[in-house]
């Protein structure tokens, strides 16, 4: 018995549990200091550390009687697969387990600093010194940094910080980037790395298969479920509650117990910020006010197709002609091969279509590149020009073995150090020598990755950019891949010096810079489309347009159609507010195994495109093997329902640029989670991906299952009693916090205007079209 008490009160063997606690030193407890617009209080009978707004309202309280600081020990285990893939082990060997608060000392009117210690146990001496300050920066931003002072001999490999604190079992949290499984993240454990999503993960029911499926491309299939190009140490509760953290390392947010958030991050230095707003939409104008707000976007996006078509000027051409012939606007036409066609070897009788990265033109696949660009572009009907969009990223193949080149672009950067080295591993612990590091995509397909830490090379790839991309009259491009840097701090040599785990976060915003930079240099700023699928906390401000990434042709939650609403949604709470996805999904896998195809069919065509509708913008993908996916020029029906669901994309076109002002000025996103209207509501707080708002005015319920011809969908209660119009038969449903089944046939995705009007009827040629369309389907065919 008197050794559990002394274990209890931390004067047990180093081994033994220590109840962990929080004390408060006597000339502290109970004081309240007031920074800016904030309240800071220690209170003694709480035992705890208590944040209030201006208003008093709780905006961040640490657990009764428990440390909000600790640190551990221990080494996690990130493991470098192929193809930006990363698996992550975390691993927390021991950790501190008393804290007290024994000064505060205010340094001015908006800083104060609260000292203390951290420790195993009171005796033997297993002490650290800590500073956490805070620091208002704004009446609605109070800045937070924890730093380790001293530390005795035996503490100095605890170096991991620990922040917990309170939280309520009913308070739902949404944002981390853009995740794919879950929307609220309520009794989830969510990693914060950027990384590929792997193309295995699946569906409980059928993950394994598709994992075994594609382990034959190395570890490309071996993913968790919240593994995402895009991920942000940020959230937005329905608390009306946010914080997020300025640190680039590894870290994770677990909200796995009902009644706190520990966040654990790879660092001993700490710094974020606390976030105070009324509503879940001020919460994110002030987050988006430090990561930056996307930037404008052309508005020619808005007015037609932007159609994904590859194999050569031919088939362009002839694709073109039909588009045309069924009445269908072009917006753009995007070529991802324009350097070439490589088909890699997938094991097993498989193959996939890759593309030389050399981002130099194909002179067999496009001869006289520059010549076809400008024939497309005065290929629009109605004076409309018909731009051209290609592809890049920060990877450079050795073209060595291509039949054809001009330059060798690996080759140049690495006689000139432009890439990321390693270590060779033959190296010696005295004697080291470097290499230039080489990224695995599969079997047979190998590339160096560009050091963005090196401004000459910036300014050599910017210059091929202008020279090679920009010079033959494109409009824009897909700018992939910022999230293949590998995490290995023992190999990985960057030339600026940083260690790869702290800058491995930081490479897609350095990416997405540059090309925001070339673009200015060249003063398109008006015209370029660049849109990206990997992102960090300050990626939105320089990018006009994101993408959802790779899905797989499915119709499931984790990797299908349904994901990508996921996806879309929850980048919005991060600032990633003007985004789509690929029309159809794009990861195909055809194998003569029972159960491990994926291949789209017509129907998933079909209802992807119905989604496309209200994305920022209407963009195809013939997939990684065109051959085996349905296509939008397979037939004249397929023409048909292409030429349908544009026309319904552009006839909204007027209300989503009063939407995407809201993003440029607030930084709200187009595609809204209902719960940023109904943050009380049970059944919305649970919603995925069954229905979302596009603006305030208008409510989406997608059909995301095969053989479906109808929804159900929830109209929350609604304080002004509004309701909502389908707009196909002008029923009114009531905004009364019930379920609802509507028909939602091919063609009639369930879209729903709220009522009294509110969008200053800029909807009004969305009403008229669906009114004629209805009307049409329902008059009979005469014989």
């Amino acid at each position: 018995m008197w050794q559990s008490v002394l274990n209890n009160i931390g004067l047990g063997s180093p081994e033994d549990y220590v109840q962990p606690r929080l004390s408060i030193g006597n000339t502290v407890a109970n004081q309240e200091l007031s920074i800016g617009h904030f309240t800071v209080q220690v209170d003694a009978q709480a035992l705890a550390l208590i944040i209030r707004n201006m208003h008093g309202r709780i905006i961040w309280k640490s657990l009764h009687n428990q440390p909000f600081l600790s640190f551990t020990v221990g080494k996690d285990k990130i493991t470098n697969g192929d193809n930006g893939v990363f698996k992550v082990t975390e691993i927390d060997e021991r950790s501190t387990r008393l804290q007290t608060i024994t000064k505060i000392v205010r340094e001015n009117d908006s800083t104060i600093k609260i000292y203390g210690g951290l420790g195993i146990k009171l005796v033997p001496t297993t002490h650290m010194d800590y500073v956490f300050t805070l620091e208002a920066i704004s009446n609605r931003q109070l800045r937070f940094s924890v730093e380790i002072l001293h530390r005795d001999p035996i503490m100095e490999d605890f170096n991991r910080i620990l922040l917990t604190y309170e939280s309520r079992a009913d308070e739902h949290f949404y944002g981390f980037g853009e995740q794919f499984s879950f929307a609220s993240l309520k009794g989830q454990k969510v990693p914060i790395l950027v990384r590929e999503q792997g193309a295995g993960r699946g569906a409980p029911a059928t993950s394994s298969l598709k994992e075994a499926a594609f382990s034959i491309l190395g570890t490309y299939g071996l993913t968790d479920n919240f593994a995402t190009y895009a991920s942000v140490p940020q959230y937005i509760s329905s608390d009306i509650r946010s914080l997020f953290l300025e640190n680039s390392e590894y870290m994770s947010f677990d909200m796995t117990r009902p009644d706190r958030v520990t966040i654990r991050l790879e660092s001993n230095k700490m710094k974020g910020r606390i976030l105070d707003g009324k509503t879940m939409l001020d919460l994110l104008s002030e987050y988006t006010s430090y990561s930056g707000r996307m930037l404008r976007l052309p508005d020619w996006v808005s007015e037609g197709v932007i159609a994904g078509i590859q194999g050569g000027k031919e088939k362009i051409k002839d694709i073109i002609q039909h588009l045309h012939e069924h009445s269908i606007p072009i917006a753009a036409i995007f070529i991802q091969d324009w350097t070439g066609q490589r088909l890699q070897d997938a094991g097993k009788g498989m193959q996939f279509t890759r593309h030389w990265w050399n981002w130099e033109s194909d002179d067999d696949l496009y001869p006289d590149w520059e010549e076809f660009v400008h024939e497309l572009i005065k290929s629009g009907k109605d004076e409309r020009k018909v731009r051209v969009l290609t592809y890049v990223n920060p990877l450079l193949s050795n073209v060595s073995i291509k039949p054809r080149y001009k330059r060798n672009l690996f080759v140049e950067a690495r006689e000139k150090g432009y890439l990321v080295k390693t270590i060779k591993p033959a190296s010696s612990e005295y004697h080291q020598e470097e290499e230039t590091l080489s990224i695995r995509f599969g079997l047979d397909l190998e590339a160096g990755i560009l050091d963005l830490t090196n401004p000459e090379a910036r300014t050599w790839f910017k210059q091929i950019l202008k020279d090679q991309v920009w010079n033959s009259g494109i409009s824009g491009m897909m700018v992939d891949f910022g999230e293949h840097l590998p995490y290995d701090d023992q190999k990985i040599v960057l030339h600026s010096g940083e260690i790869a785990s702290t800058h491995h976060n930081h490479y897609p915003e350095e990416w997405a810079q540059l090309h925001q930079e070339v673009i200015i240099e060249l003063g398109k700023e008006n015209e370029a489309v660049c849109f990206f699928r990997s992102g960090f906390t300050q990626s939105p401000g320089h990018m006009n347009l994101f993408w959802a990434g790779d899905q797989n042709v499915t119709w499931d939650q984790h990797y299908g159609i349904k994901s990508a609403v996921i996806g879309m949604l929850s980048g919005g709470f991060s600032g990633f507010s003007i985004t789509h996805c690929d029309i159809g999904g794009y990861n195909t896998l055809s194998t003569s195994i029972p159960g491990m195809s994926m291949i789209r069919m017509r129907e998933l065509l079909y209802r992807w495109m119905e989604l496309a509708v209200f994305t920022a913008a209407f963009r195809t993908s013939e997939g990684i093997i065109p051959s085996l996916n349905a296509q939008f020029y397979d037939d004249d029906e397929s023409y048909e329902h292409f030429a349908h669901t544009a026309k319904l994309f552009i006839v909204i076109s007027k209300y989503r640029k009063m939407v995407l002002e809201e993003a440029y000025e607030k930084g709200w996103p187009l595609l809204r989670h209902p719960v940023f209207y109904y943050p009380n509501d049970s059944i919305v707080r649970e919603l995925t991906y069954q229905q979302f708002m596009v603006g305030s005015s208008m409510m989406v319920a997608p059909v995301l299952a095969p053989s479906t011809a109808y929804v159900k969908v929830y109209f929350p209660k609604d304080a002004q009693r509004i309701s909502w119009r389908h707009i196909w038969t002008g029923r009114y449903y009531a905004g009364d916090g019930t379920y609802k089944t509507v028909d939602a046939p091919i063609g009639q995705p369930a879209i729903f205007i709220k009522e009294p009007r509110d969008d200053d009827g800029l909807l009004n040629d969305l009403l008229e079209y669906a009114t004629t369309y209805y009307q049409r389907k329902a008059k009979p065919v005469s014989r």
